[in-house]
């Protein structure tokens, strides 16, 4: 049944894939897994889109059929009862690059968790990034990214949050299918992940222990 839903997601079965993965859900499976499994089928969309088989509207289709599956085992655990916010992360996809599947899925998690996000969007230049966490002053800056011809940009944003001095008291992160630790050497960045839970966990876990530190202050 795993390869089969990875095959309906590959090939854009909404239908179909939700009600495998309703039929996974009512069975039981550990969360982490169909996340591995959903993930599968994102990533070879993504290598489709790559060798021009398919189109950004297959993109947004199959970051829907992620979205609706994630919703019903409900993978993003709602903590809106919060009177404020966790903390507050701002968001983008790197210039030169326009996938955002990974980055919705993020944000909507992050929010799930009574997280604020600031979305910047997709395509997003270094200076736009830079004015946006001067505006923004954000506890989390979260940068997306898939290709490897955007790697410069990154290595750019890296060296202009440091210059601006951007980076006191708060978190640098990268992730995205270009996440390679043998060849990604960002020295401004705390932490880099292509998995979702591993990305959710340390916003949540560096938000918290801001939030003691300030309440112990």
């Amino acid at each position: 049944m795993k390869e089969k839903l990875i095959e309906l997601i590959a090939n854009l079965k909404l239908d179909e894939a939700e009600a495998l993965a309703d039929n996974l859900i009512a069975q039981g499976i550990e969360a982490q897994d169909l996340y591995d499994i959903v993930m599968e089928g994102l990533n070879e969309i993504g290598r489709k889109y790559e060798n021009g088989e398919c189109y950004i509207a297959d993109l947004i289709v199959s970051g829907m059929i992620a979205k609706n599956i994630f919703a019903a085992a409900n993978l993003h655990q709602s903590d809106k009862n919060r009177s404020m916010p966790l903390g507050k992360v701002l968001f983008g996809t790197i210039y030169d690059d326009i996938h955002d599947i990974g980055k919705d899925l993020m944000i909507d998690a992050l929010e799930n968790r009574g997280i604020e996000v600031i979305d910047l969007g997709v395509d997003v230049k270094v200076d736009k990034f830079v004015a946006a966490v001067k505006q923004h002053q954000p506890d989390i800056i979260a940068v997306s990214c898939v290709m490897t011809s955007s790697i410069p940009y990154l290595q750019a944003l890296g060296s202009a949050l440091e210059n601006e001095k951007l980076l006191e008291n708060r978190r640098f992160l990268l992730g995205g299918a270009v996440v390679n630790h043998d060849y990604i050497k960002i020295p401004q960045i705390d932490f880099m992940t292509n998995n979702f839970y591993e990305g959710i966990r340390y916003c949540e876990v560096f938000l918290d222990e801001k939030r003691e530190r300030k309440l112990n202050e």
